[in-house]
């Protein structure tokens, strides 16, 4: 067993991630204007791990929300009455 790494747990005590054997390869990145909404379907992380990261490129804005369903990577633009939307970059990291 590695004496470094990252476990992650539900809440039901369910392991749902394990990073001690495992590395992150960065599989899909995209620049996304403020303001729109979409999607990219990546059919080679069927079955596999995947963080999904939205990053601002602006300051004191807020990025995109990024989720997965299936092999479907999504992302929705976010603002709230104290900060806009921002230009951000989705980043999609797999885990083999």
């Amino acid at each position: 067993m590695a004496d470094y790494g990252l476990k992650v747990w539900d809440s039901a005590g369910t392991l749902i991630l394990d990073l001690t054997d495992t590395i992150a390869r960065l599989r899909y990145s995209g620049e996304v204007a403020a303001g729109v909404d979409g999607s990219i379907v990546l059919s080679d992380i069927n079955g596999k791990s995947t963080v999904e990261i939205g990053v601002a490129l602006e300051d004191k804005k807020l990025p995109h929300f990024v989720s997965r369903s299936g092999t479907t990577i999504s992302w929705t633009a976010k603002s709230n009455p104290f900060f806009d939307s921002s230009n951000s970059v989705v980043l999609v990291f797999l885990y083999t």
